[in-house]
């Protein structure tokens, strides 16, 4: 097969050699370092120029925490420690009445924590009765002193473990009595 351009046949073979030593000095090129001060290395910082004021970037503001519990509280009723329920009293008479309980939550009861009416009378107590303070696990017997009321008839009242925030838990602990 025969080149229709003898011309451009011998260009070719010409600059061949012009082009390999072109590529050779761009490689060179690329894989050399430039010529930067030492301390430098490869970044050079950028300066404001003239009146140039600096950007500020805003840090993006969190929304609001969600109120994730770090534990859990719970209260839970293990006996009646005085005055079973359904015992007999006379109008008037004093009444100490206790109970024994477990902190089975895994937040201890700190100062704050209460014990409040939820149901039924009062009978004569403070209607929010501080807890004691009980570690998680620990049993502790909580009293609450009471007055029979002078009507006869029976009476409960319910009470029940409310955290600082004022969140009730556990279960409720009562005192059902009779008065003659």
């Amino acid at each position: 097969m025969t080149n229709a351009n003898p011309r451009l046949n011998v260009r070719a073979q010409h600059y061949a050699p012009l082009l390999a030593i072109l590529l050779m000095a761009l490689t060179l090129a690329a894989c050399t370092r430039s010529a930067l001060p030492a301390d430098q290395g490869y970044f050079i910082p950028p300066t404001l120029q003239g009146d140039a004021a600096p950007l500020i970037l805003e840090t993006p503001t969190p929304g609001p925490a969600t109120a994730t519990p770090l534990c859990e509280n719970n209260l839970v009723f293990l006996r009646d420690v005085t005055v079973p329920d359904g015992q007999h009293f006379l109008a008037g008479q004093t009444i100490d009445k206790s109970w024994e309980v477990r902190n089975d939550g895994s937040c201890p009861w700190v100062q704050g924590y209460s014990l409040q009416l939820v149901d039924g009378v009062a009978l004569g107590a403070i209607d929010r009765q501080a807890l004691p303070q009980t570690q998680p696990g620990e049993t502790v017997v909580i009293t609450i002193q009471f007055r029979a009321p002078r009507e006869s008839g029976t009476y409960r009242s319910a009470w029940k473990a409310h955290d600082q925030a004022g969140q009730p838990f556990g279960v409720q602990i009562y005192m059902e009595i009779i008065v003659e």
